[in-house]
């Protein structure tokens, strides 16, 4: 069984179950008013993000995914537990381009895009993974995030003030993973993608972030629909990654604008590197893909 807190990180401390500082009716960000739009959010780790957000008070939640049914299923569990909240479900796959524009042009005020639907292929010896089934990946991944990225970016600025691009990578983006010839690599590529323009876009400039985060890992759909057994990690709390995307969402992120973080890192040991991280002459690609010198 792998666990992945014996990779190298940059915080001593990893949290792979809840930890109090992030408990999202603690956060400090402020979801009055605030609009979140969450892809792939009707189960696993999109839904464990949604429900953290209306944790922390957030005014309305957009689950976007293929399934109405588990939409439906999803809604009515987070009404009953969040009377609050707001929750409007669009049924659409991020791969239908025209069906995105359509849905990111009728949706007004928009504070945060969670990306967190993914496509994957069976783990299977790269030779046997047909081309097609790259192809399908790298548009899942790629093309089809970067589409509604581009989308959220041409809407008007939210009342906020702020536009907000959180990404759901994951590790198999710097790892070499055996199996994962089309999902790491388009993993990586959309992370890369939001580096670049994370230097056209700025906070202070534009009011403008990008995020890139590895979850954690959870026998999700996805991972079981790869191949992937039970017993082939130390599964974490699903949690985490929810009360992770909410902290990212608050004030205390603007540091980590266009890097690569894992949610188990301990945000507090990040925020002691603060001055490093920010410092990009000092080491411009610390925390993000690409050639280490």
């Amino acid at each position: 069984m792998n666990s992945l807190d014996t990779l190298p990180r940059p915080t001593k401390t990893y949290h792979s179950q809840a930890y109090d500082r992030l408990s999202p009716s603690k956060s400090k960000f402020d979801g009055k008013g605030k609009t979140v739009l969450v892809t792939g959010g009707s189960e696993g780790i999109g839904l464990s993000i949604a429900r953290s957000f209306a944790e922390a008070g957030t005014s309305k939640i957009i689950i976007a995914s293929r399934s109405a049914e588990k939409q439906a299923e999803a809604k009515k569990a987070l009404e009953a537990d969040f009377p609050n909240t707001e929750f409007q479900t669009i049924a659409a796959s991020i791969t239908d381009l025209p069906r995105v524009s359509e849905i990111m042009r009728s949706l007004g005020d928009l504070d945060i895009v969670v990306l967190n639907a993914a496509i994957s292929h069976q783990q299977v010896p790269s030779v046997g993974v047909p081309l097609e089934d790259i192809e399908k990946t790298f548009h899942g991944n790629v093309i089809a995030p970067l589409h509604m990225v581009k989308e959220y970016l041409a809407l008007p600025m939210p009342k906020s003030g702020s536009k907000t691009i959180v990404n759901i990578s994951s590790a198999a983006s710097h790892a070499l993973v055996p199996g994962h010839i089309g999902y790491g690599p388009s993993k990586a590529a959309f992370v890369n993608v939001l580096q670049h323009m994370s230097r056209e876009y700025t906070p202070e400039k534009d009011g403008v972030r990008f995020f890139s985060i590895h979850p954690g890992v959870f026998l999700t759909t996805l991972a079981k629909d790869a191949g992937v057994s039970e017993d082939a990690f130390a599964w974490e709390d699903i949690q985490v990654p929810g009360h992770f995307t909410v902290w990212l969402a608050g004030p205390e992120s603007d540091f980590l604008h266009g890097k690569f973080v894992w949610a188990q890192w301990d945000v507090d040991e990040l925020i002691e590197q603060k001055e490093k991280i920010e410092k990009v002459e000092f080491l411009p690609s610390f925390l993000q893909l690409g050639l280490q010198l």
